[in-house]
């Protein structure tokens, strides 16, 4: 009798734990799928690719081809900017972690741009690097032998710096930089 309740009482508790465990991944499934569908519209417009509300991940999907390499996800453009690569890096600030997607010519020689997806870096000072003004400095900019920002841009490997916020402008190149170079790596060879 004793170990008759025992077993009840253990296939109840793993009952329950099953369905725990269930639910926490069903509600990671959606939450996951949310920032898919809201990274799909960060990256659709850089490449100024319209989109409505409930069709992102549809034109998404039409438009860039998902490349899993080394256990970082690459999305590769099909249409628009043929070959360009895109993926979101991210790395410390001044005050928070910069999260940032990074688009790259597939020569390596040029970014396509860049979209700061997420940051809490100071208001009004480092907190410009998530203005389109200054996202838009990074068009085309030579990244070879590497990114630089500084106070006053003169070569094509520079970007004007945001005024008051060195120390975030210098995150953002060591970030930019570590992710090409990664990047670079990664596709070594696969294009």
């Amino acid at each position: 009798m004793k170990n008759l309740r025992m077993i009840i009482f253990l296939m109840i508790i793993s009952t329950v734990c099953v369905l725990l465990l269930s639910g926490a991944n069903l509600v990671y499934e959606r939450a996951s799928e949310i920032f898919n569908v809201r990274l799909f519209g960060v990256i659709l417009n850089m490449f100024e690719i319209k989109a409505g509300e409930n069709e992102v991940k549809k034109v998404f999907t039409e438009n860039f081809e998902t490349k899993i390499i080394g256990g970082k996800t690459y999305y590769v453009s099909k249409n628009k900017a043929k070959g360009v690569i895109v993926f979101k890096t991210q790395g410390p600030g001044l005050w928070s972690i910069i999260e940032i997607v990074v688009g790259i010519y597939p020569d390596f020689e040029k970014l396509y741009g860049i979209r700061v997806v997420s940051q809490a870096e100071t208001p009004g000072l480092g907190g410009r690097i998530s203005e389109p003004q200054f996202q838009a400095r990074f068009k085309d900019v030579v990244i070879k032998p590497s990114l630089r920002i500084v106070k006053f841009a003169s070569a094509p490997n520079e970007v004007d710096a945001v005024t008051g916020a060195s120390k975030t402008s210098k995150a953002l190149e060591i970030i930019i930089n570590k992710a090409a170079a990664e990047a670079e790596q990664a596709f070594k060879g696969k294009i």
